[in-house]
């Protein structure tokens, strides 16, 4: 039932079925060996201590017993109990911060010079879909994953909209397109992939298996004006923080597709300063 409840919460059947195993092998042997309580109804705050500190004393990394907390909170969830996990993370997890992030006006630099750095070997109508494909990521902050999923219906042109389907990491949301990017998204359906139906898989928007190797030829033609560029996910970063100027967390959120709000929160401006004011004040090499 819990395998169960958690694909139907967009969970991998994989991950279900390691995620139940866990409970079922390693969890309930815990609770039925070390604890008083024989029903999992009345497991409290203290027992969920009691457990944290039984993996630190057997070694446990602190990144692997905040996995099991997720875990043990999804099982809390199935069962409507109170989540006790919740607010508690296990200290020592190096947390990863978006820096080198780009402006707005830069992102705009960005997609409007893509066009002009065609080389001779390059396909004119390539050149386009790999703009388009960029402009997704500008505008929309989508992702390869989020791409790979997209299908013709999902565009809706004629209200400037696109539908963007939930993934194992995002949720579902339907995203503004601007005026400039209708055009050249209705001239693709009906000139290049029409040419490429036969790299296609169903209604796909994009040819997933040239979706890869489109991105890395991306990244590659905007370091050769724009060499700041590190990954295509200092895109995405840089979107989600913008759009903190403008909107309010929830409905970056939103727009952002994170399931949960904490994944937004690590966007915030004044979160950044805080974390990058942390990270200098305890690098190993600060000179004292």
């Amino acid at each position: 039932m819990f395998e169960k409840w958690l694909i139907n919460k967009g969970l991998s059947k994989t991950t279900a079925l390691d995620y139940n195993k866990f409970i079922e092998s390693k969890f309930f042997l815990w609770v039925h060996s070390f604890l008083s309580i024989e029903r999992i109804e009345s497991f409290e705050h203290e027992h969920l201590m009691q457990y944290i500190r039984y993996r630190k004393n057997k070694n446990i990394q602190a990144k692997t017993i905040n996995k099991e907390l997720k875990i043990i909170s999804y099982y809390l969830q199935f069962k409507e109990l109170p989540d006790t996990t919740e607010s508690i993370r296990v200290k020592g997890v190096q947390r990863r911060i978006p820096h080198d992030l780009f402006t707005e006006k830069e992102l705009n630099t960005i997609y409007e010079l893509f066009l002009k750095n065609r080389t001779p070997w390059m396909r004119e109508a390539t050149l386009k879909r790999y703009h388009i494909i960029l402009g997704l990521k500008i505008y929309q902050g989508l992702q390869e994953m989020d791409m790979t999923k997209l299908e013709t219906s999902h565009l809706q042109l004629d209200k400037g909209s696109i539908y963007i389907p939930s993934t194992k990491r995002t949720n579902k949301r339907i995203m503004n397109l601007k005026p400039f990017q209708i055009l050249p998204l209705h001239e693709y359906i009906l000139t290049e992939r029409a040419e490429l139906l036969k790299d296609i898989e169903g209604n796909r928007l994009f040819p997933t298996k040239k979706l890869k190797r489109g991105m890395a030829e991306i990244k590659n033609r905007i370091n050769r004006y724009e060499p700041r560029l590190k990954s295509l996910t200092q895109i995405r970063a840089s979107v989600i923080t913008n759009w903190l100027n403008h909107y309010n967390l929830r409905e970056v959120q939103y727009m952002a597709g994170h399931k949960y709000v904490s994944s937004t929160e690590r966007y915030r401006t004044d979160n950044l300063e805080d974390l990058q004011k942390e990270l200098e004040k305890y690098h190993p090499l600060k000179s004292n």
